[in-house]
């Protein structure tokens, strides 16, 4: 492996200190949280809850502004975790790489899979249960549906195909970001794909367009680049306003449409992308350590808080939001810290000792 090529030094502690950066666990925190208000708001109205018109409008897209939030942070993440694995060839570092992503991310999805299937639990809680087939079923556990059937057994699994698909290729991002040309050659292929994802999203639209989120990616690994190159000059303070004001431009744009409008997207995303190396450390210890706790169990969070949806609102119906709400939230909670410790911590462990052979 080379030394870095890159001119200048990180402005802040090491690059693996900057991976651990408290800014980037509030962007995930923040991430994951709206994507359960956007699945809330429809279980209120099913419910039979007035929802006033401007919440609905405003919080039509606010999951998606998550998820697009989450690529962002995952692939900035995963370039520092490459930079992290030894190996004695580039194919060796790529193995070790797919073996730890595959057993961070299927086991606890596969879980969530089954248990959906097994209990015929319907995708969402706002929406009748629709029986599933196989092909359905197979293309959900090796999260590809994106690809084949179209169809996600449990809404929040739409988004993971993307992610694994992503991963097949940050190995050779990550290769042409240690070039010594590699700001340049990303920023052209950020722009390429713009154009390419707006040629392609005129032919396919929805949450299976491939093309439209691969600048949501590229952007996070063009922020790996550039955040080693500049020196933070923005008080920490602002950034959790920042995100949250990104977040909320992002669905009042979107209020002129019902459908998505990908280029909004990527420039969401180039500006988070952007801003990441712009922002000092939050000097908050609470909210930090309270992002913290959410970051780590963000993905159980992420895919249980739909079960956990349907469980309290449509099975149990205890009745009355007083204390609906609360039940559901600490059903999550119990979910995602009883996955993590149970699944996912020692199935990554699995995977990470599997990866050195």
């Amino acid at each position: 492996m080379c030394d870095n090529p890159l001119v200048g030094s990180p402005p802040s502690g090491t690059k693996a200190s900057r991976h651990n950066s408290p800014n980037l666990d509030i962007l995930r925190a923040i991430a994951v949280l709206t994507v359960v208000v956007d699945h809330l708001i429809p279980t209120f109205a099913f419910r039979g809850y007035v929802i006033p018109h401007t919440v609905s409008e405003l919080t039509l897209h606010i999951g998606q502004s998550g998820v697009l939030a989450f690529f962002v942070h995952t692939s900035l993440v995963l370039m520092y975790s490459l930079e992290r694995l030894p190996a004695p060839t580039h194919w060796a570092q790529a193995w070790r790489f797919y073996v730890r992503r595959a057993f961070r991310i299927y086991p606890l999805a596969v879980v969530c899979v089954i248990a959906v299937v097994l209990l015929q639990w319907p995708e969402a809680s706002w929406k009748p249960y629709h029986p599933v087939t196989w092909q359905e079923v197979a293309a959900n556990l090796m999260l590809v549906q994106n690809l084949w059937t179209g169809h996600s057994v449990l809404t929040p699994l739409w988004s993971l195909p993307y992610e694994v698909e992503m991963y097949l290729v940050l190995p050779v991002a990550y290769l042409i970001a240690r070039r010594r040309d590699g700001l340049q050659w990303m920023l052209t292929l950020v722009v390429a794909s713009t154009f390419a994802g707006y040629a392609f999203g005129k032919l396919k639209h929805g949450h299976m367009n491939l093309a439209a989120y691969v600048p949501c990616f590229l952007a996070g690994v063009a922020c790996y680049l550039v955040r080693d190159r500049l020196r933070p000059r923005i008080s920490g303070r602002w950034w959790p306003l920042f995100v949250i004001g990104a977040v909320s431009t992002y669905c009042v744009v979107h209020t002129v449409s019902d459908r998505l409008i990908y280029w909004i997207g990527w420039l969401y995303c180039i500006t988070i992308a952007a801003a990441i190396p712009l922002f000092q450390d939050s000097p908050t210890a609470w909210l930090n350590r309270a992002a913290a706790t959410v970051a780590k169990y963000s993905y159980g969070i992420y895919l249980l808080h739909a079960p956990a949806l349907y469980v309290v609102f449509g099975l149990w119906q205890p009745g009355g939001l007083l204390v609906e709400v609360p039940l559901f939230v600490a059903l999550t909670a119990v979910l995602a810290v009883a996955a993590y410790h149970l699944i996912e911590e020692p199935l990554v462990r699995v995977g990470r000792r599997l990866s050195e052979h």
